[in-house]
This record gives C-alpha cells, structure tokens and sequence, in this order.
C-alpha cells in the first residue's frame, strides 16, 4: 500500500499533462523580440485596422443579417499572433473606434445605437471575448503543434455571447425556435475552414520564429 502511494506521488511531481502550462512569449514577441511597447502599439492598432478592412468584405444569406465576413479569421489570428494583452488591446481598439464614430464595424456601421441594437452586436463582444482566450491559451502552452485548439474554442466562444444577445434582445430575427438554425449552423463551415486558415497561419510563423531563435542561440 505504502508503494503504491508512493508511485501515485511520483505520478503527480510528474505531472503528464496540464490543461494549461507555464507563461510563455506571445508569437509576436517570439518574432520580433526587440519591439518596443509603441512599435507593439502601433502593431495592435494595424490590427485593428486590418479587422476594419475584412469588415468590408461581407456576404449575406438570403432572409439573415449578420453577415459572412473574413472577421472571424482576423479575430483568431490577432489573438494567436499578438497575445493575451496586445491582442485583447487590439480587439478594444477597434471596438471603441467604431463606439466613437469610426466606420469600424460591417458595411461602415458605427455608433453605441448599432452596438445596443443590432443584430450583430453580440457577435462584436463575442470577438473580444474570442481573441482573449486565443492569446491567453496560446501564451500556456497551447501554440506551436497545437495551434487548432485555441482557435477551436476561441469561434466557439465567440457564439456564446451573440446567442445570448439574440435570445434576450428583442430585435425580431431570429424568428421564434430559430435561434441555433439562423444564427450559428449557417456560419459554421466558413467558419471552420477560417479557423483552420488561422491554426495554419499562426504554426507556420511558429515555425519561422522557432527556427530563427535556434539560429540566433547557436551563434
């Protein structure tokens, strides 16, 4: 009895898997490792501008209005690249740019009017709650090889909070009992194969700044 203990103590020091690992760089910091805290500024606010842009590039399903936009693949990405703080000030950036008047949102919306009462509203705090969680799980552990996962449960985080918003606003869409029908499983395969285009994108530049940090540590 006592060896047994004494091997599930063992076990435990061990520790085989963890949920979540230690702090580690953010990719853009991994990449660029001489940035200073005005050049990370000015990066978080191209993304926000970058963001800005794939909200012009929308397609519309007959009878739905929140739109098919390329967002969800610059909310992933942003969050992946820049980090837990960076890529949450980022996504704060273009939210409160669009709350002030900026054209920040889709097709040129702006305004606290379109993010109180629009269907999309609950999609926009689902992007910051989004990219949150992508940097922070990408900052423990979850990058590299790994990649996918923060992207998978960053879109899935992202519907939460626009399901919530629809059920308890009252804007007329969706109709009653069609919650789930309009306002998620249509956006589900674009928004897997975005996801997947992030997961790419961000274990393609971890590779390119892995392999630069080996380099510079064997000189």
């Amino acid at each position: 009895m006592l060896d047994a203990v004494k091997r599930f103590d063992t076990l435990l020091e061990k520790r085989p898997f963890v949920l979540v690992g230690p702090y580690e760089r953010s990719l853009m910091d991994s990449l660029l490792p001489s940035l200073t805290w005005v050049q990370k500024a000015f990066i978080a606010l191209a993304f926000a501008g970058i963001l800005i842009g794939m909200g012009r590039a929308v397609f519309y399903l007959p009878n739905n209005p929140v739109p098919i936009s390329l967002q969800t693949l610059g909310v992933l990405a942003t969050g992946g690249i820049l980090g837990m703080r960076w890529g949450f000030g980022s996504i704060l950036a273009y939210y409160f740019m669009g709350m002030a008047g900026v054209p920040a949102f889709r097709d040129g919306n702006n305004g606290w009017d379109y993010i109180s009462n629009s269907a999309t509203a609950g999609y926009l705090i689902g992007f910051i709650a989004s990219v949150w969680l992508v940097g922070y799980l990408s900052q423990h552990g979850w990058s590299r090889s790994r990649a996918i996962w923060p992207m998978l449960l960053g879109g899935l985080f992202l519907y939460l909070p626009a399901l919530l918003w629809l059920h308890y606003k009252d804007l007329g869409w969706p109709a009653e009992g069609e919650l789930f029908s309009s306002a998620m499983y249509p956006f589900i395969p674009g928004d897997l194969i975005k996801l997947m285009a992030a997961s790419l994108i961000v274990g393609g530049l971890w590779v390119v700044a892995d392999r630069r940090n080996r380099r510079g540590a064997g000189e």
